[in-house]
Order: C-alpha cells, then sequence, then structure tokens
C-alpha cells in the first residue's frame, strides 16, 4: 500500500474513479440527492479501510476515513516530520478505553488542508503513533452536514445540504447524540435479541463487543475474539465470525447507556450508508 501521492499520481486516481462512477454511478447519488462535485473518489486499502485523498500541506495523501476519529486529522510521525510540520504544543493519545496510548504528541496549527474539490483551509493536524497508516481524516474533517459511504463504488460523498425526508429502498435509523463528539455515529440495534448501543466505526477493522457484555449474552468464544450469531441494525442483520473485546466505555462516559458495540469495516463495507448530522439520522438499505 502506498500512502504518498505525487500530485499526478493523485490526479490519475481522481481520473480514474470519475470514469468507473460514469460507468456504474450508484443509485444513491440521484436518491439522496448528491450534485457531481459533491461526490469524491476512495479507495478501498489496508484492513478494509477507506482511504480518501487529502492535501496536507501541499503534500498529497491518502489518509484513512476513520468515522471513529473524534480529535482531528492526524499523521504519524515520520509524516508529521516529512511535512515539515512545526510543533505548537503537545496532546495526549488515549483508547476507547480511556487508557494512555504511545504517550505525548506534538500538534501543529494553521496547516493548509484540503480533500479533493474542496479548497484550502488553514487547521490544525495531530501527529500520532501510527505504523500501518499514514493518517486518519474523520467525520468533523469533511465540512459538510451530511456524508455517504460506498465501499463498493468507492465513492464518498459529502453536502452541505439538508437531505431529503423518504429515500425509497433506505430505512432512516434514529441517532444517538454525544454531547461530548457531535459526530460520533451511534444508533440502537441488537446483539442475539438484546438491545445495544452500536458505534460506527470504518478505523476499526472488526467488530467490537463489550466484554462484559460477551459474558452476560454467553457468547462462544472464537480465535481472537467472540462469535456473534445475529447482530441488527434495522432490519439488516449480520454474522460476525470473531469479535474483538473491546471496552467503548471512554468514548463518551457520560452518555445514559454504555456503547457496548463497535461495528467495523468487515461490517460497514457491504452496503452503502448515510450519515445526515441536521436529521438526525442513520440511512442504510431498507434490505
Amino acid at each position: 500500500m502506498k500512502y504518498f501521492l505525487s500530485s499526478t499520481s493523485l490526479l490519475c486516481l481522481v481520473l480514474m474513479a470519475g470514469c468507473r462512477s460514469l460507468e456504474r454511478e450508484p443509485g444513491w447519488i440521484e436518491a439522496f440527492g448528491y450534485a457531481p462535485e459533491e461526490v469524491v473518489p476512495i479507495e478501498i486499502g489496508s484492513y478494509r479501510y477507506p482511504y480518501v485523498p487529502v492535501t496536507v500541506a501541499g503534500d498529497s495523501l491518502m489518509l484513512v476515513f476513520d468515522t471513529g476519529n473524534m480529535v482531528g486529522i492526524s499523521v504519524s510521525s515520520e509524516l508529521f516530520d516529512r511535512l515539515g510540520l512545526r510543533s505548537d504544543g503537545s496532546w495526549t493519545s488515549l483508547s476507547s478505553a480511556g487508557e494512555v496510548r504511545g504517550g505525548t504528541y506534538r500538534f501543529a496549527d494553521g496547516v493548509s488542508v484540503a480533500r479533493v474539490g474542496e479548497e484550502q483551509r488553514l487547521t490544525r493536524v495531530y501527529e500520532s503513533g501510527f505504523h500501518d497508516v499514514a493518517g486518519l481524516f474523520g467525520p468533523g474533517d469533511l465540512g459538510g452536514h451530511r456524508f455517504t459511504v460506498d465501499y463498493g463504488s468507492r465513492s464518498l460523498a459529502v453536502s452541505t445540504e439538508g437531505g431529503p425526508e423518504v429515500v425509497p429502498g433506505f430505512q432512516a435509523i434514529p441517532l444517538v447524540r454525544s454531547d461530548r463528539h457531535p459526530k460520533l455515529i451511534l444508533v440502537r440495534g441488537t446483539i442475539e435479541g438484546h438491545p445495544v448501543l452500536i458505534q460506527l466505526d470504518t478505523g476499526k477493522s472488526r467488530t467490537v463487543v463489550d466484554p462484559d457484555l460477551a459474558v452476560e449474552l454467553g457468547l462462544a468464544r472464537a480465535p481472537q475474539g467472540f462469535a456473534i450469531r445475529s447482530l441488527t441494525i434495522g432490519n439488516l442483520e449480520f454474522r460476525i465470525r470473531s469479535a474483538k473485546e473491546v471496552d467503548l466505555t471512554a468514548l463518551d462516559a457520560e452518555l445514559p447507556e454504555r456503547i457496548l458495540v463497535g461495528v467495523g469495516s468487515d461490517i460497514l463495507s457491504r452496503f452503502a450508508w448515510t450519515v445526515d448530522y441536521d436529521a438526525g439520522l442513520l440511512w442504510i438499505p431498507s434490505s
């Protein structure tokens, strides 16, 4: 996987993706009212993550679009130095369980950043201890009020306009809102028929489950986790061979209910889905 692209390579990627979308443009683009310029190409890379083309400090990069990234644009230590970013302060990286992860890192203010098709803006860029990806780009970095991710067509659409109230072939699931992290994607679903609060996180390669819940439900042990026979979101149902044990409490300990499941790219790659923050809805296929 190549994480750094020249300007020429990035242009070729965009042009190729554009030709592909013209040949088999997904129906959700028209159904959700996206303009052509609001749809950008992505690539599916290591760990099945979606990668979005981003320009940071003049360099063309492919960063993981991580819907669980509530910090901001984050890059590896190697890339932080390669971009020539100056340190304007430090921050401490914590895991979803609230544990210190890798210690203290640098951040740089006033860095020029832009997605493909977006004007340059100045923002803070964080250093993180990545070893297997160049960096992360979160939903708070999109600059829109709603977005659609489709791994199958390798497309990401972002809009600042309001979305439709009814979309044929799709069902609307209410979002559970976090005061601490307004861009966190939370919905209610079930595991083995048991109601649970679920996070949608493209930055997880595997779906994860709270270890206490796994014990409570008597989930069968599987290699590197627990087997889940039935996980539902709306009308969609999934079987997970091995969900990793992860405590998600620290994402927002003030929520009235605990986040017990984190659905990752292993599941989110199977269908196109839309988050409308203004309407407070997650749109997924009806079946």
